[in-house]
């Protein structure tokens, strides 16, 4: 039994924000429907990341349509839930706005997911994780030896901004608990990633600059809070931030000189460039045999490939795989008495419509009738 079952989400958002954001709710119950238009069906933007589609059902249909927006309205009665990531106004000028289907359902809670908000001078600007990196800040405190800004590889504000999406979600529904009513939840990927920020602006205005700026190849960081390079071109990291665990590293690797000199400006330069060449001197994994006190704040940087054979990731149940062999996360939050699940494989696109349409009522010659016509596409292979 999962902690959100009974709860129906519809999942409008097409982009890994949103469907991020539904995969958290369906692994813990939810059924969640994710829509998207027959057109679509030969640029399904995340068919190879099985983790977003997991837990769920998928339902092709147009809501361009008249006769799609009438089912869609139809399964929108019961829902309590909708994710969306249109740009404002798109989907008011769909007809499936948040004033459009609280209408019909007043308890209905819809979750807006867009890159700048739904108000300010960027709201209807078009853009992607990159530019939302760059107009947060992030981007300015990770840079190369000259300056410039790098683009990391993964999507930071799309995968933050679905966990606000979610906490949104969840408060939303301890609300509806007390007064009975859903809400409009506006979510900016941008807003959550300043969010985060809450340190830097501390220690810019504070200290009048960013510690760490430049990243590794700074001259400001510390070289408590580093990474280095190890004899067989691996890296460790190294982050004893706490004055009692860099004197206990220090001591252990034979340079207890340095344990009371942890944030002195003048000798950074010296620490580093002594550790730089100590590091150097072994492979990573004597290292890892080395440093191996609890008090040790040191880390491989594992590679994404080697993810699915980390034992501690394996001991947690990190990492699974689906039915087509790739590896995907597991379920991150573990409750004690609702424990997320995997209740469905990846779906396959339309793979649910006949099911969804029978179950809301329409017969097999009007679920004919709407695929001749274009508004929905149903997988074959699903019949």
């Amino acid at each position: 039994m999962g902690a959100l079952d009974g709860l129906i989400v519809l999942d409008l958002s097409r982009l890994l924000p949103g469907r991020f954001c539904t995969t958290l709710l369906a692994d813990h119950g939810a059924d969640v429907i994710a829509v998207e238009a027959p057109r679509f069906r030969e640029d399904s933007l995340l068919g190879e990341v099985p983790m977003v589609m997991r837990n769920k059902r998928h339902l092709s249909l147009d809501l361009k349509s008249a006769a799609g927006r009438a089912v869609f309205f139809k399964l929108a009665e019961d829902a309590d839930v909708l994710v969306e990531g249109f740009r404002p106004g798109v989907a008011e000028r769909l007809g499936v706005g948040y004033d459009s289907l609280r209408e019909r359902n007043e308890r209905v809670i819809y979750c807006s997911m867009t890159g700048y908000g739904q108000d300010g001078p960027l709201s209807t600007r078009a853009g992607h994780d990159l530019n939302y990196m760059a107009a947060a800040g992030m981007l300015d405190m990770v840079r190369d030896r000259d300056g410039v800004p790098i683009m990391p590889n993964f999507q930071m504000a799309g995968l933050s901004g679905s966990l606000y999406a979610t906490i949104g979600i969840l408060l939303a529904l301890a609300s509806r608990e007390q007064t009975g009513l859903g809400q409009f939840i506006d979510v900016s990927l941008t807003d959550g990633l300043v969010s985060l920020l809450a340190m830097p602006l501390a220690f810019t205005f504070s200290q009048k600059r960013l510690p760490g700026k430049l990243g590794n190849g700074s001259r400001d960081s510390f070289a408590c809070y580093r990474v280095y390079k190890t004899r067989d071109g691996e890296f460790l990291s190294v982050g004893p931030l706490e004055p009692h665990l860099w004197t206990g590293l220090c001591t252990r690797l034979g340079c207890p000189q340095y344990g009371g000199l942890q944030y002195h400006p003048d000798r950074q330069a010296e620490i580093t460039e002594h550790l730089d060449r100590l590091f150097r001197t072994r492979d990573l994994q004597e290292w890892l045999g080395i440093l191996n006190h609890p008090d040790d704040c040191v880390a491989p940087v594992t590679r994404v490939a080697d993810l699915p054979r980390d034992p501690h990731l394996e001991a947690r149940r990190m990492v699974r795989y689906s039915g087509n062999g790739i590896p995907e996360p597991g379920i991150a939050p573990k409750l004690s008495g609702t424990p997320g699940g995997f209740r469905r494989p990846a779906y396959r696109f339309g793979e649910h419509t006949n099911e969804i349409l029978a179950q809301l009522g329409h017969g097999v010659d009007e679920i004919r009738r709407l695929e001749q016509e274009g508004v929905i596409w149903a997988d074959k292979t699903s019949a």
